[in-house]
């Protein structure tokens, strides 16, 4: 199966793919190109791995409720 994309331009559609950005008919092209072109299944994968690892790895800290309110107060919510 011929690749439509550069290899730039996949990798665009993977982190889109992410961020939620795509519809659903480029997510499922983007899914059926990632299940049977390993070099796609490669990129797809160490994205998701990325992301996965930044989410597990970095934590927010908590805001002590009175630190929001004060700021809701101060522009009025």
């Amino acid at each position: 199966m011929e690749n439509p994309y550069t290899v730039q331009q996949l990798q665009n559609k993977v982190n889109l793919y992410f961020d939620n950005a795509l519809n659903e008919k480029e997510q499922s092209d983007l899914l059926d190109r990632v299940s049977v072109d390993p070099a796609c299944s490669k990129i797809f994968n160490q994205e998701r791995k990325s992301r996965d690892f930044i989410k597990n790895s970095i934590s927010r800290p908590s805001v002590p409720s009175d630190i929001i309110q004060t700021i809701k107060n101060n522009i009025n919510i």
